[in-house]
């Protein structure tokens, strides 16, 4: 994990953005608590049908985000979940919002394996 946080200390200098730590999350292993899963269930209407191990990881994923809040936390980076192509809207969203409640700013990034910033050292 020590190689990851360097990379994006990296990453974040030559971007010219001043950050005071870089923190890598560990415990998706973990399965979602109750509560978590309950909130995303109000997003999606009570429709549980629609909790499956890919919902769930993204249930983990917004409860790690929490549990590894700081008071001085300026800006959380997240990468989107990628959605399949018969993901419907409603579940996607409600992914994002699970993810993202009451957190202060996020960045949401995605990519595509292809540059979409360019930087000269």
């Amino acid at each position: 994990m020590g190689y990851d946080k360097a990379r994006m200390a990296s990453l974040l200098n030559k971007f010219r953005i001043e950050f005071s730590s870089v923190e890598i999350v560990s415990g998706l292993d973990v399965p979602a608590a109750q509560p978590s899963v309950d909130a995303y269930l109000t997003y999606m209407s009570g429709d549980e049908d629609e909790i499956d191990a890919k919902t769930m990881k993204y249930i983990r994923i917004g409860e790690l985000v929490k549990e590894n809040l700081t008071a001085d936390t300026q800006l959380i980076v997240l990468t989107l979940p990628v959605p399949r192509d018969h993901t419907p809207a409603r579940m996607y969203m409600s992914w994002l919002e699970t993810q993202t409640a009451d957190l202060p700013p996020i960045l949401l990034l995605r990519g595509n394996q292809q540059d979409a910033l360019t930087f000269y050292c």
